[in-house]
């Protein structure tokens, strides 16, 4: 699936002018144009060519190429059509754009697969989480988006992005290659990392949240992506749809248990609201360091087979 916003153009450009510019053609032909008429001889461009001119009607420095462009971008790029499949703009990873979350809105949310469970295509709110149907998640509250072209997007969970409230560092373990996608949460200058359940082979990293991390917990399940890869249609061990708006309930009742029975005192009340319901946002930042290492590990745990023996 393309996005809806990438256009296509003919455009012309000169190849011996000193600063190259493509025209659309339709912008480009018109009363006055040299460059497809007899006059393309009266520019100086070309007598300063020295070159041999064997067709009079039009210039030979005229090269006419066919491009591709957003047509969301407030100033569009022209990509040549040769380098397009390597554009996210060609497949279905156009749906974690910024440009095309920004111009499309609420609608661009939701599932690049047709799904007969309505519940799937939506996305529903568990006690002030919201959980998109048409997701798959991990236990250590790691979501993967599955594309129509046999692309898939991994990123963290809005329960998680909740708990931690603002991320001061993010480290990619994990660029390329056939692995477990995995990242380093540095949170209250505690390292905190996750690890997908899955090998996958990555395509990409969002690189881009380094240069600002709000998205990541804004955003976790638009611009606060982590991994591009190849999906090979294995979901075993995922939750989806009802099973994993069930799950997303218990986690949360489950969190209030372990705040409320193990770590609430003093220096985390600011944190819990008046009347004891669930942690704010950013409760994590209020802990000490071992009451974050144990809360992390019991609601994000490492896969089995990664944890260190001790």
């Amino acid at each position: 699936m393309r996005c809806p916003f990438l256009r296509e153009e003919q455009v012309k450009s000169c190849q011996v002018a000193p600063f190259r510019k493509s025209l659309a053609r339709s912008s480009a032909t018109g009363e006055g144009e040299l460059c497809t008429s007899v006059d393309h001889r009266s520019c100086p461009a070309l007598r300063e060519s020295h070159e041999a001119h064997p067709d009079a009607s039009r210039c030979p420095f005229l090269r006419e190429s066919l491009v591709q462009f957003c047509a969301a971008s407030p100033r569009p790029t022209y990509v040549p059509w040769s380098e397009s499949p390597d554009l996210r703009c060609a497949h279905d990873g156009h749906r974690f754009c910024e440009l095309f979350l920004r111009a499309a809105g609420a609608s661009a949310r939701g599932p690049a697969l047709p799904t007969a469970d309505p519940g799937a295509a939506a996305t529903a709110d568990v006690d002030g989480v919201p959980v998109p149907g048409w997701l798959w998640y991990t236990d250590n509250h790691l979501w993967l988006d599955v594309g129509d072209d046999g692309l898939c997007h991994v990123g963290v969970d809005a329960f998680l992005a909740r708990l931690v409230g603002e991320v001061e560092r993010l480290t990619f373990l994990t660029v390329k290659g056939d692995v477990r996608p995995a990242v380093v949460l540095t949170v209250g200058g505690v390292d905190l990392p996750l690890v997908f359940a899955q090998h996958l082979p990555l395509v990409c990293a969002n690189t881009r949240l380094r240069s600002g991390l709000a998205p990541l917990v804004a955003d976790p399940y638009g611009l606060g992506w982590l991994f591009t890869a190849r999906w090979d249609g294995e979901t075993g061990g995922l939750r989806h749809g009802r099973a994993a708006r069930e799950w997303m309930a218990s986690e949360v009742s489950r969190l209030s248990g372990v705040v409320h029975d193990r770590l609430l005192h003093p220096r985390a009340g600011a944190a819990m609201p008046a009347d004891g319901g669930r942690p704010a946002p950013g409760f994590l930042r209020h802990l000490e360091r071992e009451d974050v290492l144990h809360l992390f590990a019991a609601f994000f745990p490492l896969p089995v087979d990664t944890r260190r023996a001790p």
